[in-house]
């Protein structure tokens, strides 16, 4: 495919399979890998379709039905579960395309099994057990599993909730959370309600719960190979590299202030190099003056406001120019800029960073060493 002269995000597909291979080998059960908000960022049916020959990965797991929609017209054949559900005049459309839907209320169950038509609609029971967000109380749970068995129209394939604190490695909430919903499903059996699959692992709960495994995983950000959990490392290699292109490189003098409101001005004769990226690329506008890239394998600090596309960097003493390819996140021979720098540097998280990367920018898809022709230049 063809690139222009602004940035662009690379995937290591071999990298993605190498986190699988480890995530699967911890988890011991099959896997729905998160590949909602655009697999964050990476681009939804490329993972889906490399995924998808993984024998170990199950479903997949997205937030919205437009997202499920987006997935099944480019051909993904796999399981699919709706995790944020869909509102009554989408239920017919879930249906239709086979999509498991995630209900939280005897309601939802109910609008989901009435818009079937001909067919069965596939849901999973979410419990609140601490996240406070989606899900059904545990008071209820009884109730809606055995009106749900009756319904003639609705199939249950799973009970799941949400782990608000696994990403730590001796959480107490987790370990509540855990127990709570233990013993919901220990009082329903106790009551003869069947107990269909039950789910609770994300990347962190995996690693670092084993009692979370149950019979499916749903890893998410270690899919990308990004770490937020703690304890030691893991072993996830990151999976995204952001490259950017040098548009000019020009000289400035002592004095001389560079890009909107004059928030850097030269400590002396400096070399400057445009760089063609900006917060409309998801480069934020809150790294200025804190950023750093990588160039020809040397390290090089950002300087003045960025723009909407393009920002500055200070290029001085290296030999620089015009189509010079810069490193934001990734590595350049032996310099790396992990994501969770820009990450800590805007006081959040890895997430935010890699959803915010704008599809403005082409996403190239690299498998051994070579771009994979059959996936770059997806829809996503």
């Amino acid at each position: 495919m063809r690139l222009d002269n602004t940035s662009h995000v690379e995937i290591d597909l071999d990298r993605l399979h190498a986190n699988i291979d480890l995530i699967s080998r911890k988890a011991r059960t099959p896997l729905a890998p998160v590949i909602k908000a655009d697999a964050y960022g990476h681009g939804a049916v490329a993972i889906a379709r490399q995924l998808s020959a993984r024998r170990e990965v199950v479903a997949f797991c997205v937030w919205t039905l437009r997202e499920a929609v987006c997935l099944r017209k480019h051909g993904i054949k796999r399981r699919i579960i709706v995790l944020g559900g869909v509102f009554p005049e989408e239920a017919s459309e879930a249906v239709n395309l086979g999509l498991e839907v995630v209900i939280s209320s005897l309601a939802q169950a109910k609008a989901l099994a009435g818009k079937a038509g001909r067919g069965m609609a596939t849901a999973h029971l979410k419990i609140n057990t601490g996240m406070g967000r989606l899900g059904a109380g545990p008071e209820d749970v009884l109730t809606i599993l055995r009106s749900v068995s009756r319904m003639k129209k609705i199939l249950l394939a799973g009970v799941m909730t949400h782990l608000a604190d696994s990403d730590k490695p001796r959480s107490k909430m987790t370990k509540a959370q855990l127990t709570l919903f233990d013993d919901i499903a220990s009082s329903a059996a106790s009551a003869g309600v069947a107990i269909p699959p039950r789910h609770t692992a994300n990347t962190g709960a995996i690693f670092l719960h084993p009692a979370s495994r149950y019979e499916l995983a749903r890893p998410g950000i270690g899919v990308y190979g990004v770490q937020e959990f703690g304890g030691k490392d893991a072993g996830l290699k990151p999976i995204l590299s952001w490259r950017a292109k040098v548009a000019l490189v020009r000289e400035v003098k002592k004095g001389e202030p560079v890009s909107y409101n004059m928030t850097w001005v030269s400590p002396g004769r400096r070399k400057v190099a445009v760089v063609s990226v900006g917060y409309a690329d998801g480069y934020s506008r809150g790294l200025s003056n804190k950023a750093h890239a990588i160039i020809g394998g040397k390290k090089i600090r950002q300087i003045g406001t960025i723009c909407m596309d393009n920002c500055l960097f200070d290029v001085t003493g290296l030999k620089v120019k015009a189509g010079d390819t810069v490193t934001l996140i990734g590595s350049d021979g032996k310099q790396t800029m992990p994501m969770k720098k820009l990450a800590r540097a805007l006081d959040t998280i890895s997430y935010e960073i890699m959803c915010g990367i704008n599809q403005r920018l082409a996403r190239v898809y690299l498998q051994g060493g070579k771009v994979s022709r059959s996936l770059t230049g997806d829809a996503r």
